[in-house]
């Protein structure tokens, strides 16, 4: 659980920054944040209280810092915003920004999970990008992600490594999990049909069964398609199965990327009847 402090002054009902303070403070408890204040006033804690608001002492650590001055809110030090409300709508964000540096890949990553399907893609393997393009746009995360891989050596380092840095940045941006739908899905194309489930279990598990008669496709060997799963369930912690059949190779692999982005996108969506709860019995994914 995240614990985010908040200064005093932004916590006076009186301060026109803090606009909305009640129902943004909820949000961020709603969304599994411990709160922490160095407010004294009893009448205003005996308010929050009244509105289920738990506010604790400070600590010595957080992970998000909140300050005012006369005209901003400040987050962390560093970012400005007009009001409380939209520094909360900010920290409540499912985004995240997302560096991997290794001997054979240097890779730079945003993702926005609740994002409109945006891409900016450069792997240095045509074929690669357009198939995580596709991963995009299907499944409505913003993805912007660059990759310098080892290409003198071959495509494998940068394809798995991909693999690997995409699960993880979702992972992290999901954050707590609560309120998930966590669970699959069937999609043709032209001649080929994918079938694919993914669950956000906490667990890597890839069951991968597709045959290809074709080496590679444009610039991207087939047999790495599998070692793209295998890593995004590896960073991601994730069980996903995948299934492709069909005559001509590129629609079989489109289809598979175009099913995995509608299984991720359903399982990133929040279920609205399940809001606030974890989707499992454990009480841990």
């Amino acid at each position: 659980m995240k614990k985010i402090f908040i200064d005093k002054e932004i916590l006076d009902f009186d301060n026109p920054l803090s606009k909305n303070l009640i129902a943004s403070l909820i949000k961020l408890s709603q969304k599994g944040f411990r709160l922490f204040s160095n407010l004294e006033d009893e009448k205003a804690l005996l308010v929050l209280s009244n509105e289920d608001i738990v506010v604790n002492q400070s600590e010595p650590s957080y992970d998000y810092l909140l300050s005012s001055n006369k005209n901003k809110i400040i987050l962390d030090n560093k970012r400005e915003f007009d009001s409380f409300k939209s520094a909360v709508t900010e920290i409540c964000s499912r985004k995240i920004s997302y560096e991997r540096s290794t001997n054979e890949t240097k890779i730079k990553l945003n993702v926005n999970i609740d994002g409109n399907g945006i891409y900016d893609i450069k792997t240095g393997i045509g074929f690669f990008d357009h198939m995580l393009e596709q991963l995009s746009k299907h499944s409505n995360i913003d993805i912007f992600l660059s990759c310098k891989g080892d290409l003198n050596v071959d495509e494998h380092h940068t394809v798995e490594d991909v693999g690997i840095a995409l699960g993880e940045a979702i992972k992290d941006a999901l954050g707590n999990k609560l309120g998930i739908k966590r669970f699959g899905f069937f999609l043709p194309m032209d001649d080929s049909i994918s079938a694919c489930a993914i669950d956000l279990s906490g667990r890597s598990q890839l069951n991968y069964k597709v045959k290809f008669e074709r080496e590679k496709i444009g610039e991207l060997p087939t047999e790495l398609i599998e070692e793209f799963f295998k890593g995004f369930s590896l960073g991601s912690k994730s069980n996903i199965y995948i299934r492709a059949k069909g005559k001509n190779e590129h629609h079989k692999v489109e289809a598979m990327f175009k099913c995995f982005a509608k299984s991720l996108n359903e399982a990133c969506s929040l279920d609205q009847r399940s809001e606030r709860r974890l989707p499992t019995t454990k009480g841990l994914l």
